[in-house]
Protein backbone atom coordinates (compact mmCIF):
# COMPACT_ATOMS: atom_id res chain seq x y z
CA UNK A 1 0.00 0.00 0.00
CA UNK A 2 1.00 3.28 -0.97
CA UNK A 3 1.70 6.31 1.90
CA UNK A 4 -1.43 8.42 0.73
CA UNK A 5 -3.84 4.96 2.01
CA UNK A 6 -6.49 6.01 3.97
CA UNK A 7 -6.15 3.82 6.56
CA UNK A 8 -9.61 3.83 8.06
CA UNK A 9 -10.12 2.02 5.00
CA UNK A 10 -7.09 -0.16 4.36
CA UNK A 11 -7.00 -1.97 7.28
CA UNK A 12 -10.24 -3.71 6.99
CA UNK A 13 -9.73 -4.11 3.60
CA UNK A 14 -6.04 -6.07 4.01
CA UNK A 15 -7.70 -7.72 7.17
CA UNK A 16 -10.56 -9.35 4.61
CA UNK A 17 -8.62 -9.73 2.26
CA UNK A 18 -6.07 -11.64 3.89
CA UNK A 19 -8.89 -13.73 6.10
CA UNK A 20 -11.46 -14.22 4.19
CA UNK A 21 -12.78 -18.36 4.89
CA UNK A 22 -9.53 -18.18 7.05
CA UNK A 23 -7.26 -17.03 4.33
CA UNK A 24 -8.91 -20.42 2.12
CA UNK A 25 -9.10 -18.43 -1.00
CA UNK A 26 -7.16 -18.63 -4.18
CA UNK A 27 -6.58 -15.42 -4.46
CA UNK A 28 -6.01 -14.34 -0.51
CA UNK A 29 -3.69 -11.67 0.40
CA UNK A 30 -0.78 -13.65 0.98
CA UNK A 31 2.33 -10.71 1.47
CA UNK A 32 1.72 -7.17 2.89
CA UNK A 33 3.64 -4.82 1.54
CA UNK A 34 3.39 -1.11 3.57
CA UNK A 35 5.38 2.19 2.70
CA UNK A 36 7.22 2.39 5.78
CA UNK A 37 6.60 5.83 6.49
CA UNK A 38 2.65 4.73 7.38
CA UNK A 39 3.75 1.11 8.62
CA UNK A 40 3.81 1.47 11.95
CA UNK A 41 0.35 3.05 12.26
CA UNK A 42 -1.43 0.70 9.91
CA UNK A 43 -0.12 -2.06 11.61
CA UNK A 44 -0.88 -1.22 15.39
CA UNK A 45 -4.31 -0.46 13.71
CA UNK A 46 -4.68 -3.78 12.08
CA UNK A 47 -3.48 -5.84 14.64
CA UNK A 48 -6.43 -3.82 17.05
CA UNK A 49 -8.93 -4.62 14.25
CA UNK A 50 -7.35 -8.60 13.74
CA UNK A 51 -8.17 -9.10 17.49
CA UNK A 52 -11.90 -7.92 17.21
CA UNK A 53 -12.45 -10.77 14.80
CA UNK A 54 -14.58 -13.32 16.10
CA UNK A 55 -13.41 -16.93 15.76
CA UNK A 56 -16.24 -19.31 15.71
CA UNK A 57 -18.00 -22.48 13.21
CA UNK A 58 -18.65 -20.89 10.25
CA UNK A 59 -22.36 -21.79 10.03
CA UNK A 60 -23.01 -19.38 12.87
CA UNK A 61 -24.10 -15.55 11.39
CA UNK A 62 -21.75 -13.65 14.56
CA UNK A 63 -18.53 -15.59 13.14
CA UNK A 64 -15.81 -13.68 10.74
CA UNK A 65 -13.40 -16.61 11.06
CA UNK A 66 -14.02 -20.20 10.84
CA UNK A 67 -11.58 -23.13 10.92
CA UNK A 68 -9.39 -24.45 8.07
CA UNK A 69 -10.49 -27.41 6.75
CA UNK A 70 -7.88 -29.84 7.66
CA UNK A 71 -5.43 -30.59 10.11
CA UNK A 72 -2.60 -30.91 7.53
CA UNK A 73 -3.50 -27.09 6.65
CA UNK A 74 -3.32 -26.19 10.07
CA UNK A 75 -0.10 -27.69 10.48
CA UNK A 76 1.63 -26.09 7.15
CA UNK A 77 0.23 -22.44 8.86
CA UNK A 78 1.91 -23.80 12.19
CA UNK A 79 5.01 -24.41 10.30
CA UNK A 80 4.78 -21.35 8.56
CA UNK A 81 4.65 -19.38 11.36
CA UNK A 82 6.69 -21.17 13.58
CA UNK A 83 9.53 -21.16 10.95
CA UNK A 84 9.13 -17.37 10.74
CA UNK A 85 9.82 -16.82 14.81
CA UNK A 86 12.65 -18.98 14.68
CA UNK A 87 14.06 -16.42 12.24
CA UNK A 88 13.19 -13.64 14.52
CA UNK A 89 9.87 -12.47 13.07
CA UNK A 90 7.92 -11.11 15.41
CA UNK A 91 4.22 -12.43 15.95
CA UNK A 92 2.06 -9.60 16.86
CA UNK A 93 -1.21 -11.07 17.71
CA UNK A 94 -2.46 -14.76 17.05
CA UNK A 95 -0.23 -17.39 16.33
CA UNK A 96 -1.71 -20.28 17.77
CA UNK A 97 -4.38 -22.21 18.05
CA UNK A 98 -7.49 -21.08 20.13
CA UNK A 99 -7.78 -22.61 23.61
CA UNK A 100 -11.89 -22.12 23.70
CA UNK A 101 -12.28 -24.82 20.84
CA UNK A 102 -10.96 -28.06 21.52
CA UNK A 103 -12.97 -29.45 18.13
CA UNK A 104 -12.62 -28.21 14.59
CA UNK A 105 -9.10 -26.92 12.97
CA UNK A 106 -9.35 -23.40 14.00
CA UNK A 107 -6.01 -21.14 14.19
CA UNK A 108 -6.05 -17.61 15.21
CA UNK A 109 -5.57 -15.17 12.60
CA UNK A 110 -2.03 -14.30 12.92
CA UNK A 111 0.08 -10.60 12.53
CA UNK A 112 3.48 -11.01 11.58
CA UNK A 113 6.19 -8.30 11.02
CA UNK A 114 9.86 -8.23 11.18
CA UNK A 115 9.67 -10.57 7.56
CA UNK A 116 11.61 -10.73 4.42
CA UNK A 117 11.41 -13.13 1.50
CA UNK A 118 14.21 -15.67 2.92
CA UNK A 119 11.07 -16.72 5.14
CA UNK A 120 8.70 -19.53 3.36
CA UNK A 121 5.74 -17.48 4.53
CA UNK A 122 6.22 -14.82 2.37
CA UNK A 123 7.68 -17.22 -0.35
CA UNK A 124 5.16 -19.99 -0.52
CA UNK A 125 1.00 -19.47 -0.21
CA UNK A 126 0.18 -20.29 3.03
CA UNK A 127 -3.49 -20.67 2.52
CA UNK A 128 -4.89 -19.73 6.27
CA UNK A 129 -5.22 -16.89 8.62
CA UNK A 130 -1.52 -14.94 8.62
CA UNK A 131 -1.18 -11.28 7.59
CA UNK A 132 3.02 -11.36 7.27
CA UNK A 133 3.97 -7.39 6.79
CA UNK A 134 6.98 -5.71 5.11
CA UNK A 135 8.15 -2.24 4.92
CA UNK A 136 9.56 -0.99 1.32
CA UNK A 137 11.08 2.52 0.86
CA UNK A 138 9.65 3.75 -2.54
CA UNK A 139 7.37 2.62 -5.12
CA UNK A 140 9.80 1.15 -7.64
CA UNK A 141 10.63 -1.52 -4.62
CA UNK A 142 7.29 -2.31 -3.90
CA UNK A 143 7.27 -3.88 -7.49
CA UNK A 144 10.33 -5.44 -7.64
CA UNK A 145 9.04 -7.35 -4.50
CA UNK A 146 5.70 -8.46 -5.66
CA UNK A 147 7.10 -9.69 -8.57
CA UNK A 148 9.86 -11.74 -7.05
CA UNK A 149 7.36 -14.52 -6.28
CA UNK A 150 6.92 -17.95 -8.13
CA UNK A 151 3.00 -17.38 -7.98
CA UNK A 152 1.21 -14.67 -9.89
CA UNK A 153 -2.48 -14.99 -9.47
CA UNK A 154 -3.98 -11.25 -7.90
CA UNK A 155 -2.33 -8.53 -6.85
CA UNK A 156 -3.81 -5.58 -4.61
CA UNK A 157 -3.10 -1.65 -4.94
CA UNK A 158 -4.07 0.91 -2.33
CA UNK A 159 -3.38 4.50 -3.38
CA UNK A 160 -5.29 7.54 -5.28
CA UNK A 161 -2.16 8.24 -7.08
CA UNK A 162 -3.07 7.42 -10.70
CA UNK A 163 1.08 8.01 -11.88
CA UNK A 164 1.73 4.74 -9.37
CA UNK A 165 -1.83 2.95 -10.43
CA UNK A 166 -0.45 3.43 -14.36
CA UNK A 167 3.13 1.63 -13.39
CA UNK A 168 1.78 -1.35 -10.91
CA UNK A 169 -0.98 -2.36 -14.12
CA UNK A 170 2.36 -1.87 -16.38
CA UNK A 171 4.90 -3.79 -14.15
CA UNK A 172 3.15 -6.05 -11.48
CA UNK A 173 2.84 -9.71 -13.36
CA UNK A 174 -0.17 -11.41 -11.94
CA UNK A 175 -3.51 -12.46 -13.32
CA UNK A 176 -5.77 -9.72 -12.01
CA UNK A 177 -4.90 -6.41 -10.43
CA UNK A 178 -7.20 -4.87 -8.46
CA UNK A 179 -7.25 -0.80 -7.56
CA UNK A 180 -8.60 0.03 -3.51
CA UNK A 181 -11.38 -3.32 -3.81
CA UNK A 182 -9.74 -6.25 -3.03
CA UNK A 183 -10.93 -9.65 -4.10
CA UNK A 184 -14.03 -8.26 -6.45
CA UNK A 185 -15.26 -10.96 -8.94
CA UNK A 186 -16.48 -9.79 -12.34
CA UNK A 187 -17.93 -12.40 -14.42
CA UNK A 188 -17.23 -10.27 -17.35
CA UNK A 189 -13.78 -10.00 -17.05
CA UNK A 190 -11.50 -12.68 -17.42
CA UNK A 191 -9.44 -14.76 -14.06
CA UNK A 192 -6.56 -16.51 -13.92
CA UNK A 193 -2.73 -15.95 -13.53
CA UNK A 194 0.58 -16.07 -14.73
CA UNK A 195 4.17 -17.52 -13.94
CA UNK A 196 3.37 -20.71 -11.64
CA UNK A 197 -0.23 -20.09 -11.13
CA UNK A 198 -0.62 -20.85 -14.36
CA UNK A 199 -1.69 -19.66 -17.81
CA UNK A 200 -5.77 -19.76 -18.69
CA UNK A 201 -8.62 -18.11 -17.89
CA UNK A 202 -11.95 -18.79 -17.43
CA UNK A 203 -14.50 -15.56 -17.16
CA UNK A 204 -14.81 -13.16 -19.79
CA UNK A 205 -14.43 -14.04 -24.02
CA UNK A 206 -11.25 -15.13 -22.68
CA UNK A 207 -12.98 -17.49 -20.54
CA UNK A 208 -15.40 -18.76 -23.53
CA UNK A 209 -12.17 -19.16 -25.88
CA UNK A 210 -10.96 -22.08 -22.89
CA UNK A 211 -13.80 -24.43 -24.29
CA UNK A 212 -13.04 -23.89 -27.48
CA UNK A 213 -11.25 -26.13 -30.21
CA UNK A 214 -10.23 -23.05 -32.87
CA UNK A 215 -9.87 -24.59 -36.43
CA UNK A 216 -8.03 -22.53 -39.24
CA UNK A 217 -9.50 -23.27 -42.56
CA UNK A 218 -8.46 -22.55 -45.89
CA UNK A 219 -9.88 -22.33 -49.58
CA UNK A 220 -8.94 -21.18 -52.31
CA UNK A 221 -12.03 -21.03 -55.21
CA UNK A 222 -10.14 -21.35 -57.61
CA UNK A 223 -7.88 -24.00 -58.22
CA UNK A 224 -5.21 -22.24 -59.95
CA UNK A 225 -1.60 -21.98 -59.82
CA UNK A 226 0.65 -19.72 -57.50
CA UNK A 227 3.59 -17.71 -58.97
CA UNK A 228 5.56 -17.86 -55.33
CA UNK A 229 5.55 -22.14 -56.27
CA UNK A 230 8.53 -23.98 -57.78
CA UNK A 231 10.54 -23.50 -60.15
CA UNK A 232 12.03 -20.38 -58.84
CA UNK A 233 13.94 -18.37 -61.46
CA UNK A 234 11.59 -17.49 -64.11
Amino acid sequence: MAEDSDLDVVVPAVAWAALLNAGQVCTSTERVYVQKQIAPAFTERLVTYVQSLRLGPGLEPTTDIGPLIGEKYRARVEAHVAEARAKGAQVLTGGRRPPQFARGYFYEPTVLTGVDHSFTIMREETFGPTVPIMHYRDFDQAIALANDSDYGLGAVLYTHDPHKVKQYYEEVKAGTLWVNDPLTDNDAGPFGGMKCSGGARELGEEGLAEFLETKHVHWDFTQRPKPWWYPYGK
